[in-house]
């Protein structure tokens, strides 16, 4: 059971905050949560206690450091084709973590800088948007400011 307060990763939409829990009076438990969009405040959400559409809590620090700190040793998703890199990327996605994350964004970030296009960028976004939320969320830093951080980090612990 989640509580008011918790931040959560939810499977169509990235990180949310849990704002309230509504209780079913013929239950001894919650009946649903109402989220709040991590960046966009106004945009909230309901979901039923029970269902599939929150993943988990987002990380704790140290697991988001250690994932910071493995970023130059974490290997990118090699595939022989466009269609199994398609599918690679989108196993990575489907296990909600920031190790996998980081995977899509590497590479996809390499692959650009080879010149190579392709549909991959719209994995690499969502990415982004789950891991910088939670660098955010856990860090106290904005949103817009994690991508330096990381950097930064990267470039000290090399």
């Amino acid at each position: 059971m989640y509580e008011t307060g918790d931040y959560v990763i939810c499977r169509n939409g990235g990180v949310w905050k849990i704002i309230g829990v509504r209780m079913d009076a013929q239950a001894a438990g919650p009946a649903e949560y109402v989220l709040s969009a991590h960046e966009a405040h106004e945009k909230e959400m309901t979901v039923p206690e029970g269902g599939d559409e929150i993943v988990r809590k987002i990380a704790d620090k140290e697991t988001i450091a250690d994932a910071i700190g493995r970023i130059p040793y974490i290997r990118t998703i090699q595939a022989p084709n466009e269609k199994t890199r398609m599918a690679f990327y989108e196993e990575a996605m489907s296990k909600y973590d920031e190790v996998e994350w980081i995977k899509v964004i590497k590479s996809v970030y390499l692959r650009r800088q080879k010149g190579i296009k392709s549909p991959e960028a719209a994995y690499a976004a969502r990415a982004v948007q789950y891991l910088h939320s939670e660098v955010a969320i856990l860090l106290d830093i904005p949103f817009a400011d994690v991508e330096n951080f990381i950097g930064e980090s990267v470039t000290q612990n090399t």
